[in-house]
């Protein structure tokens, strides 16, 4: 889905792409297993383990590049010089609310041979009887952690970092909180509070409620994460292991320097294009369109204009968005009732989208929505660029600025 816009020079504020020169060289063998040999605030795993302890590994779903395949071997050859059996190690996928993973899935994130070798399932949120307590965090939250996990001596996760939409970073305590706790956990953390802005915040731990509840719930557990970035084609270019904190910062401080950006000024309009990644459905589209308003310092205006460019070949993404947005006449009012209602799964994607409603406007340029999906959004859909382009000029004034943003799901962009 290629395009050519004309934009006139003096209009353009800034383009923002994520820069390649900025990515060092991939790491070997070698120094992964540095990385895990030197963890940081925490005891190496020979100190932290015996020969007859339980062990529960963590792995992410489907949904998340992380080359768990590449860094599970590493894990293993440890836990087996330890002297651990098979028998003794268990590997939870950490699904959190999202589907089972598949068969083919499966193999993918682990590798054949670990398939036959271990005990191997997903998180199931909706079970009850699948989690136990873990205890309860500021504000009286109980924390519940699926059995597998709680009933164990160590639990080893293994996680990616990168941006995200209101837990700042992923990684971390991520993978025990969503990933292998309870449906009713999950919804108390990711409830309208802490995602509303600015509880939620693209590309900042310090100011997001929901990854301060989420770190709170894996002290509960004290696990040992080994978190890796990834270049542009997945490969790992920055690994560290230890405390659930400490070693999730030091991933987090490592991205930054390559994703971060620093804008000059507020535009009036953003042109956002997310990839191919980010272009399968508007779900995965609208998530990327944070990089311009829920970041520490966003860069768009109040009632500025997100010309999203987004081919959708799932359309919407979400049954959920499409049955809830038009059921309410104003995104205020759509507001409302989350605000007052229990958490129901995927809401922060009816919450997000409302919430940009509220505050910009929405241009939507995609082949893979209809006009009555999009009418149902509350979506202004064209069907190319320039159109889009055109209509958003006449809501801003003669002196308006744009900024063109290329695969935002690989920036984080602040106000100078």
């Amino acid at each position: 889905m290629h395009e050519t816009i004309e934009v006139s020079k003096e209009h353009i504020a800034g383009i923002i792409s994520p820069n390649s020169n900025r990515m060092p060289s991939p790491l070997n063998d070698e120094m992964i297993q540095k990385a895990i040999e030197h963890p940081i605030n925490s005891k190496c795993l020979e100190e932290r383990v015996t020969p007859s302890s339980k062990i529960a590994i963590v792995v992410d779903d489907g949904t998340r590049p992380t080359p768990t395949r590449k860094i599970l071997p590493f894990i293993l050859q440890k836990l087996a010089k330890i002297g651990i059996p098979d028998q003794n190690i268990s590997i939870t996928i950490a699904t959190g609310l999202h589907r089972h993973s598949t068969e083919a899935e499966r193999k993918t994130i682990l590798g054949e041979e670990s398939l036959s070798r271990f005990d191997i399932a997903d998180n199931d949120a909706r079970n009850p009887d699948a989690y136990g307590l873990a205890g309860t965090i500021v504000g009286g939250k109980k924390i519940f952690i699926n059995k597998r996990v709680l009933n164990t001596n160590l639990v080893i996760t293994i996680g990616v970092v990168k941006s995200h939409a209101f837990a700042g970073f992923t990684g971390g305590a991520k993978s025990i909180l969503p990933g292998v706790s309870s449906q009713n956990t999950i919804h108390e953390n990711h409830c309208f509070k802490n995602i509303e802005y600015p509880h939620g915040v693209l590309g900042s731990c310090d100011m997001s409620a929901t990854r301060k509840e989420m770190e709170a719930a894996a002290r509960l557990i004290d696990p040992f994460i080994i978190n890796v970035v990834l270049n542009d084609t997945n490969q790992i270019i920055y690994a560290t292991a230890g405390d659930v904190i400490a070693a999730h910062r030091t991933a987090v401080d490592f991205y930054k320097k390559i994703a971060q950006r620093s804008f000059p000024e507020k535009v009036d309009i953003a042109i956002v294009h997310g990839g191919l990644a980010g272009s399968i459905s508007f779900y995965q589209a609208l998530f990327g369109c944070n990089v311009v308003k829920t970041t520490e310092r966003p860069i768009l205006k109040k009632n500025g204009v997100v010309i999203l460019f987004a081919e959708c070949k799932e359309g919407s993404g979400s049954k959920l968005l499409e049955q809830i947005m038009p059921s309410f006449l104003r995104p205020d009012d759509i507001l409302k009732y989350l605000a007052s209602n229990k958490v129901f799964d995927d809401q922060w994607a009816v919450q997000f989208l409302a919430t940009f409603l509220r505050d910009t406007h929405i241009f939507l340029v995609s082949s893979g929505i209809s006009e009555k999906t999009a009418k149902n959004l509350k979506l202004r859909l064209f069907s190319n660029a320039q159109e889009a382009l055109d209509t958003a000029l006449q809501l801003c004034g003669e002196n308006y600025r744009i900024a063109i943003i290329e695969n935002p799901d690989e920036l984080i962009v602040n106000l100078d």
